[in-house]
């Protein structure tokens, strides 16, 4: 797909799921979300969570709420093991989950206060929950308190919220779509700065505890002081960025819309590589036993050595690929997009398919 009729269609997602907050369920714009423990996978796939075991692929148990929710953002963690999931559609709900628990007990805390869709996955720190919203606010939870009331505070940011926050020292960075960047202090939640950049932010940034990274709908990766977003160095590159770069040993690794993949020094935004694969690059990047994981929209799932151009492919699908994959254990886990057989796939470090998920299995 050419990458101006992608950011096209993602514009219009974009407009489909900010339309949706005026009521109706949205509709199925959007990619799954995906994130995994030691024992199972777990699919955001529009009604439907699905629990899938990570030995053989078989569903452990399917997640669908009664208030009609949509599900698309990925899962968060607590510290117990339970998740953490908001919903898309106009119930505007935030479920905690636990896996082990049989259906009628799976819910085991709700928050409905918010007044927009969940698309970030909120950041979890011990008991504490750092949630953002579409409707500007983050929403903060101490999940030790009991009964239902866990909100200790709504910090209004504005703009629409969608992706998870960075916790940096004593900061905790906030990025939006109205293009602003958010520094607070993470201990008393006051805004310390915001600084605004040239483009909206959906995929959210790294940090290194020195300094946040985040790519933006300007076409750029910039690098700004964790402490008072103070930028030290932007870079432009060919085309938006969407997800989050991956940081490794000084080299940020990703992709943007346009189909190329990048490598640049993380001290000066010095590009020290790039190359066009297959197609536009939506995903954030993973690090698997040294290599550089990273998929494309045309369906192909990369591995690449840190340092070479030249990436091996690990599988080629017949279906969208816009998820970031995920390292479970031994496996790579893809989620494809508008597949006619799988909404989830295993591959081993090889590339060889160890398993696939579909719901009728």
């Amino acid at each position: 797909m050419k990458p101006n009729r992608l950011i096209l269609l993602l514009s219009l997602a974009l407009l489909a799921l900010s339309l949706s907050a005026c009521g109706g369920t949205p509709p199925a714009v959007t990619w799954p979300g995906l994130a995994a423990d030691d024992n199972a996978a777990y699919l955001t796939n529009g009604s439907i969570i699905h629990a899938v075991r990570l030995s053989d692929g078989a569903k452990l148990w399917d997640f669908s709420s009664a208030s009609k929710s949509v599900f698309y953002s990925n899962p968060a963690f607590t510290a117990d093991g339970q998740l953490l999931v908001g919903s898309a559609a106009n119930d505007y709900a935030l479920f905690r989950l636990d896996p082990k628990a049989d259906d009628a007990n799976r819910v085991t805390w709700t928050f409905t206060g918010a007044k927009d869709h969940w698309v970030a996955t909120p950041l979890v720190v011990g008991d504490i929950v750092y949630a953002p919203n579409a409707d500007g606010n983050l929403y903060v939870f101490d999940l030790s308190i009991p009964g239902e009331d866990k909100l200790t505070g709504t910090v209004p940011l504005g703009g629409k919220l969608w992706s998870q926050p960075i916790l940096a020292g004593e900061r905790l960075i906030v990025p939006s779509l109205d293009h602003n960047v958010h520094f607070l202090d993470v201990k008393t939640l006051k805004e310390q700065t915001s600084h605004v950049l040239g483009g909206a932010i959906p995929g959210g940034g790294v940090s290194d505890g020195k300094y946040f990274y985040v790519g933006s709908f300007d076409s750029a990766m910039v690098a700004m002081d964790a402490s008072d977003g103070t930028p030290a160095w932007i870079a432009p590159v060919q085309s938006w960025v969407w997800g989050a770069p991956l940081l490794v040993d000084g080299t940020l690794y990703f992709g943007d819309l346009g189909g190329n993949f990048y490598e640049m020094n993380a001290a000066d935004g010095k590009i020290l590589a790039s190359f066009q694969p297959d197609g536009a690059i939506l995903a954030s990047p993973i690090l698997v036993d040294g290599h550089i994981v990273f998929v494309t929209e045309n369906g192909t799932v990369y591995s690449l050595k840190p340092g070479e151009t030249n990436p091996f492919s690990l599988e080629q699908l017949t279906a969208k690929l816009y998820t970031a994959p995920v390292a479970a254990g031994d496996l790579i886990l893809v989620a494809p997009f508008q597949s006619d057989s799988s909404l989830l796939i295993a591959l081993d470090k090889d590339g060889k398919q160890a398993w696939s998920f579909s719901p009728q299995k």
